[in-house]
């Protein structure tokens, strides 16, 4: 159970990630501070009712150069294996390779419409040897 009645439900999918591209937009040395824009792809092999497919987002990471924190806003499409195209949303914060994420769904499915605005908290770790991203995502019970 999380704080203030939050608590995880059921495990949705696990994902896997690849960096594509990515490019320091503004460094600022006096506070330590670097916004980085990026792209990447994975895979999600969904559980359940929970769809499979390939994903891709881009976005913004501010990277705290002292303390180690990144924060970063993420947005993008997944393609289902079935041909669904749903949007997606999401903040994450990362720190020693670890990383946690709030995402959201966004979907005009009528048999993917229980996902449409679904939030999901994904855990997970780097690996800077392969440059890969591995999560799980589970439902965010509110």
């Amino acid at each position: 159970m999380l704080n203030n009645g939050l608590s995880l439900g059921r495990r949705l999918f696990e994902e896997i990630d690849k960096a594509t591209g990515s490019k320091v937009i503004a460094a600022n040395d006096a506070n330590s501070l670097t916004e980085r824009e990026s792209t990447w792809t994975g895979n999600i092999k969904g559980y359940n009712s929970f769809p499979s497919g390939i994903i891709n987002g881009s976005g913004r990471s501010y990277i705290h150069g002292d303390s180690g924190v990144t924060i970063s806003h993420w947005e993008g499409v997944f393609d289902t294996d079935d041909k669904e195209k749903i949007t997606f949303k999401g903040r994450d914060m990362n720190k020693n390779y670890k990383f946690v994420v709030l995402r959201t769904y966004f979907i005009k499915s009528k048999t993917l419409g229980w996902m449409n605005g679904l939030v999901c908290i994904l855990n997970g770790e780097a690996e800077a040897s392969t440059g890969t991203f591995k999560s799980v995502g589970y439902e965010l019970m509110m």
